[in-house]
C-alpha cells in the first residue's frame, strides 16, 4: 500500500529528528520511496513557540492502518516525542495524510487528514513530491489544494544549493533593532550548538569606526604567515557573501557554508537575524576546523554585537569617530562605551593612535577595571610600505595596528611571531573595495568603501589635489550633506546614484543638500552602471574615476564591471 506522511519538528535538532524518523519508519516496515525537501514554517496555531521543519514522504507498506499507527507511535517514542507545554514544541510529529485511496474514519485515525486543505506546511512539501495526487473525496489534486490557500508564504523551502542559500538570505527582512541588537539570541543559539565560540582558538576581536576590516584582514594574514591556522570573520562583504568567513586566506567553500547554515537553522529556526546566523556559522566553521586563531570583526559597535558572544583574548579598537549615532550614541563617549564592551577580563587591549581624549579615558577605565594591559601600535617595519604600495597610505596605519594585534594574539598562547615574515603577506591581504584599482573604458577606476567623515578624509588625501570624476552613493543614516559636500569639493564632477541596498539614500535628496555652487557640478544617475557610463563620458581617456561613499556601492560597482549583480542582504537593524 502506498501511503503519504507528513513530518514536523520544532524542538532540538529538527533536521536530525526528521532524518531519524524516516530511518525508523523504513526499518519498521514503511519503506520511504520519495521525500520532499525540508520546509521551515512559522507556528500556525500556538504562536509562542519556535519555527518548525516540515517535510512529506511517500512510502510503501504492508502494514494495516492500525499497524502503521503503531509504528508511528514507536517512532515518536524513540525520538522522545514530548511537548514542553500544551500545544507547544515537540521533537517529532508524524501524521498520515493518505492511505492508498482509502477514506478512513476511525478513533485515532482520520484519512485523508481532515485539516489537509488548510495547511500550507503540509501541502507545499506534498505538492513537491506528488503534485497530481488526488484527494479521494473531493478529487482535487495536491497542487490545486495548495493554489487555493488564501495566504501563502508561511512555509519556505530550505535551500539545497549555495545559490538557494543566497536566495534565502535575500528574502529575509531587516531585523528590528530591539530584537537584533542584543546578545540574548546568539548566546542561546551558540549554547545549543555546543559552544563553538569557546573552541576556535585565541580570539582577536576588532572594532572601530574606520579601518577595522582592513586591520582584521591584515592581522589574519600576519598570523597565517607564521604557519597558524587562522579564521577571519568580517562584514559587510563586497564581492561575495563567502568572503565574510575565511580560513587561511580562502573564502568558506559553498558546500561547507550551506551545510553549516542548515545545521544552525535546524537548531535555531526562525530565531536569528541574518548577521546572527552568519556569526554562528562562522564560529561553528572555525571550531570544526580547529583554528589556532580567530580574527573576528564586530559588525556594529561591540558591546551588544553578536560577535561579542566570543571571549576575545585581544580586544583591538582602531578608532572612535561619529558614525551610527542612532544606535551607539549619544556622542563619542556613547560610541566608545559600545566599542569598549568587547574588552574581556584579562585581555590585551590595543588602541589606535587617533582616539579622542574623552573616549580614550573611558576605554582605558574599563580596561583597568578588568585588569587588562593597554598598548599602542609599534612603528611599522620599512618593508611593509613596499608591500602595501598602491593600496592607499592610510593602510600603513592599519598595517601597524594589525601587526601589533597579531603579535599580542601570538603572545597570548606563547607562539613565536616574526614581524618581518608577517609583513610579506600584506600585499595580497587588503580586503576588496579598499582603494581597489580597476580599468574601465580606458579610464583608471578607484573603488573605495569610505562611508564616514574619517574614512572620506583619508581617501581624498590620496589624490594630492587631483580631481577625479566621482560616482557616489550613501546610506541614508549617514551625514549626507558632509559626505557629499566633501566629494563635490574634491572632485571635478559628482555623479550621485543609489546602491542596490535597501538603506541607500535617494540621490536627488542628497543633491538638494549641496550648496548651489556645488549642486551645479552634481548629476544624478538612475543606477550604478548608468553612473559609471556617465563618469566615463566625462573623463578623458587615461583619466581617473573615483567610486566612493559606501561599501555596498563598491560591491555594486565591482559587480557591474564583472557583468553581474551584487548581493546585499537586509542585515542592518531598523528602528521600530
Amino acid at each position: 500500500m502506498k501511503v503519504f506522511l507528513s513530518l514536523g519538528s520544532n524542538l532540538g535538532h529538527r533536521r536530525a529528528n526528521l532524518e531519524r524518523a524516516l530511518a525508523l519508519l523504513s526499518r519498521g516496515g514503511c519503506r520511504v520511496l520519495k521525500r520532499s525537501s525540508f520546509y521551515e514554517t512559522a507556528p500556525l496555531y500556538y504562536l509562542k513557540q519556535p519555527a518548525f521543519f516540515n517535510m512529506a514522504a511517500a512510502c510503501e507498506t504492508n502494514l494495516s492502518p492500525d499497524g502503521l499507527l503503531a509504528l508511528i507511535a514507536r517512532t515518536e517514542k524513540a525520538l522522545r516525542r514530548r511537548r514542553l507545554f500544551k500545544n507547544g514544541p515537540r521533537t517529532i510529529d508524524i501524521d498520515v495524510l493518505f492511505y492508498g485511496r482509502q477514506v478512513i474514519k476511525a478513533p485515532g485515525l482520520s484519512v485523508p487528514h481532515p485539516r489537509l486543505a488548510e495547511r500550507e506546511f503540509v501541502l507545499a512539501p506534498l505538492t513537491e513530491i506528488a503534485p497530481g495526487l488526488r484527494h479521494p473525496e473531493t478529487g482535487r489534486t495536491a497542487r490545486r489544494l495548495l493554489a487555493a490557500l488564501p495566504e501563502r508564504g508561511g512555509a519556505r523551502r530550505l535551500p539545497s544549493s549555495y545559490k538557494g542559500l543566497e536566495d534565502w538570505f535575500r528574502a529575509l527582512p531587516p531585523p528590528s533593532a530591539d530584537a537584533h541588537y542584543s546578545l540574548k539570541n546568539i548566546t542561546r543559539a551558540l549554547a545549543r550548538l555546543g559552544g563553538p565560540e569557546a573552541r576556535m582558538g585565541t580570539v582577536l576581536h576588532v572594532t572601530g569606526t574606520t579601518g577595522k576590516t582592513s586591520s582584521a584582514f591584515l592581522a589574519a594574514a600576519a598570523l597565517r604567515a607564521g604557519g597558524h591556522r587562522t579564521g577571519l570573520y568580517t562584514s559587510p562583504h563586497v564581492r561575495s557573501l563567502r568572503e565574510r568567513i575565511r580560513l587561511d586566506g580562502r573564502d568558506i567553500p559553498e558546500n561547507d557554508f550551506l551545510e553549516l547554515f542548515l545545521e544552525v537553522e535546524s537548531i535555531n529556526a526562525g530565531e536569528l537575524s541574518f548577521f546572527e546566523t552568519l556569526t554562528a556559522v562562522a564560529f561553528l566553521y572555525f571550531a570544526r576546523r580547529k583554528t589556532r586563531f580567530a580574527v573576528v570583526e564586530a559588525g556594529l559597535g561591540g558591546r551588544l554585537d553578536a560577535t561579542n558572544a566570543a571571549r576575545g583574548g585581544v580586544a583591538a579598537i582602531t578608532s572612535v569617530s561619529p558614525d551610527h549615532l542612532d544606535f551607539l550614541g549619544p556622542g563619542l563617549d556613547g560610541i566608545a562605551a559600545h566599542k569598549a564592551g568587547i574588552i574581556k577580563r584579562g585581555a590585551a587591549v590595543l588602541l589606535g593612535e587617533n582616539i579622542p581624549p574623552s573616549p580614550l579615558r573611558l576605554i582605558k577605565a574599563r580596561a583597568r577595571r578588568l585588569g587588562c594591559r593597554v598598548l599602542s601600535p609599534d612603528p611599522l617595519p620599512a618593508r611593509a610600505a613596499a608591500a602595501l604600495a598602491g593600496r592607499g597610505r592610510f593602510q600603513l596605519a592599519n598595517a601597524a595596528f594589525a601587526l601589533k594585534a597579531a603579535a599580542l594574539a601570538a603572545e597570548k598562547v606563547g607562539v613565536r611571531f616574526n614581524p618581518a615574515t608577517a609583513v610579506k603577506s600584506f600585499g595580497k591581504a587588503v580586503p576588496p573595495g579598499r582603494f581597489e584599482r580597476q580599468a574601465y573604458r580606458g579610464r583608471r577606476l578607484i573603488v573605495d568603501g569610505a562611508h564616514n567623515a574619517e574614512g572620506m578624509a583619508a581617501l581624498l588625501a590620496e589624490f594630492g589635489g587631483r580631481r577625479p570624476v566621482c560616482v557616489a552613493a550613501f546610506m541614508a543614516d549617514k551625514d549626507l550633506q558632509a559626505l557629499a559636500g566633501a566629494l563635490a569639493r574634491a572632485c571635478s564632477r559628482l555623479i550621485l546614484t543609489r546602491s542596490s541596498s535597501y538603506r541607500s539614500a535617494d540621490p536627488r535628496k542628497v543633491r538638494a543638500l549641496l550648496p548651489a555652487a556645488l549642486r551645479r557640478r552634481a548629476l544624478v544617475a538612475a543606477s550604478v552602471p548608468a553612473a559609471l557610463r556617465r563618469a566615463a563620458a566625462l573623463t578623458p581617456r587615461g583619466g581617473e574615476i573615483l567610486v566612493a561613499g559606501s561599501l555596498y556601492l563598491a560591491g555594486d560597482a565591482l559587480a557591474a564591471l564583472a557583468g553581474r549583480r551584487a548581493f546585499h542582504p537586509g542585515e542592518m537593524p531598523v528602528k521600530s
